[in-house]
């Protein structure tokens, strides 16, 4: 017994770890909604459940013992309700019909999945930290296990259910500190590719982060002949600004300016700072008429902002913007355009927005 249940623990937790893996892939490949998450939750742990089955121990009568409440517990923690139903019900639905003829324990062994899994939702529903939820459902597995397997191998097994009761135990609090330590681990990974992704001052999208974003964008909108528009934002005499009051109070104005612009987008849109004072925004699913519309909203906003300096003194500044769009300009063209359409609006005098080719009607 002890070896097959050592197999089952040794496959729950290779398949938890490479199955992060392999979804985090998967994510990097294409976006998943929420829902679409919890179902391959579900029916990766369902699947996985199934194949716990033939590494089962058998205790006689067609009563077996393995780890699939774990995997029961595992998936409704990660993706809720759903997911547990998901994973419950292929699990339930193969030991049924798949795994030899019907009978007492068979019958049993799915009302012990389905209420393991009304453990799990009850249990990852309180208002506790994880390790006492994980706690609370280990113990409630445990006493269901022993309370279903009595009444089916006797009392001579005790021995063995007690085996059995402390491993799966085990089993769970371990795989809650291998789920805990993938969560930290994605989120030290997240926070690490933020920093390298974001200007420190603005918070903004980098050059670096903004090029690949770009690239990107216009490999989608050519093979979907979906338009976008680029704006290069440059601040009017800035450098008057770092001499006049001060580096420091350049960072303020660099600060607020970010704010003003992301504020001015829509959430699916990027914004980022290409160095210095020039910031670049990339406008998804927008004609050439919309993203003239936005920068000229976005050259009103900030003309009409007031930007607090700290030393408390009261400063206005003003933009020039450079607009280009796909299809009027290919991809490879839109940044050396909307570069000129800026140096337009600088040569007539700043604070104007200005498109590199002639405007659509």
């Amino acid at each position: 017994m002890l070896v097959n249940l050592l197999i089952n623990f040794s496959l729950l937790t290779t398949f938890i770890f490479f199955g992060d893996m392999i979804l985090a892939l998967l994510k990097g490949k294409r976006a998943f909604s929420k829902l679409q998450l919890h179902a391959l939750y579900g029916i990766g742990f369902g699947l996985f459940g199934i194949v716990q089955l033939y590494f089962a121990f058998p205790l006689g009568d067609g009563t077996i013992i393995d780890f699939r409440q774990v995997s029961i517990l595992a998936a409704t923690y990660l993706g809720g309700p759903v997911t547990g139903m998901i994973t419950t019900s292929l699990i339930a639905l193969f030991r049924l019909f798949f795994l030899g003829e019907i009978n007492e324990a068979t019958l049993l062994g799915v009302v012990n999945i389905v209420i393991t899994f009304l453990v799990g939702v009850f249990a990852f529903s309180l208002k506790i930290p994880a390790f006492y939820r994980w706690l609370v459902a280990a113990c409630g597995m445990v006493i269901l296990s022993t309370c279903i397997l009595l009444p089916l191998v006797g009392w001579t097994n005790i021995g063995t259910i007690l085996l059995f009761d402390m491993i799966c135990f085990m089993a769970c609090l371990f795989n809650y500190l291998l789920i805990n330590h993938l969560e930290k681990s994605h989120d030290a990974l997240e926070m690490f590719k933020e920093a390298a992704e974001r200007d420190f001052l603005t918070g903004l999208h980098n050059p670096r982060s903004f090029n690949l974003i770009f690239k990107k964008t216009a490999e989608i909108s050519a093979l979907q002949n979906e338009p976008f528009s680029l704006l290069l934002i440059d601040i009017d005499h800035f450098k008057v600004v770092n001499d006049t009051y001060g580096h420091a109070a350049g960072d303020v104005v660099l600060s607020k300016l970010a704010d003003i612009l992301q504020s001015g987008i829509r959430i699916r849109d990027y914004c980022a700072r290409k160095g210095g004072e020039e910031f670049a925004v990339l406008l998804l699913r927008c004609t050439a008429d919309k993203g003239m519309t936005v920068a000229e909203k976005l050259r009103s906003s900030v003309q009409d902002s007031i930007f607090v300096l700290p030393d408390q003194s009261q400063l206005r500044i003003t933009i020039s913007v450079g607009v280009s769009s796909f299809p009027e300009s290919a991809p490879a063209e839109m940044l050396e355009k909307a570069d000129e359409a800026l140096y337009e609006a600088k040569g007539k005098g700043r604070n104007q927005v200005c498109y590199a080719e002639a405007r659509l009607t």
